[in-house]
């Protein structure tokens, strides 16, 4: 705190350790209701950020998410 303006500002926030929901949801025009968890992964050399949903096995949104592979191949 003593080498640092803003991180002294940020700390008075009190916002510090805060994080978005984990569990997204989502409504896909195919198999309706989705219920995913997102983790986010960085790239801090090129500033990038990637997003990652994946369903928790043996859930209705992994079902839906194994039928929407299965739908995308036969579409495509």
């Amino acid at each position: 705190m003593r080498e640092s303006a803003e991180f002294r500002a940020l700390w008075e926030l009190q916002e510090v350790g805060l994080r978005p929901a984990t569990v997204k949801h989502f409504v896909h025009p195919e198999v309706g209701p989705l219920e995913l968890e997102c983790q986010t992964l960085l790239d801090p050399e090129q500033s990038h950020l990637l997003l990652v949903y994946t369903a928790v096995p043996g859930s209705e949104s992994y079902e839906k998410l194994q039928l929407l592979s299965v739908i995308g191949h036969a579409i495509a």
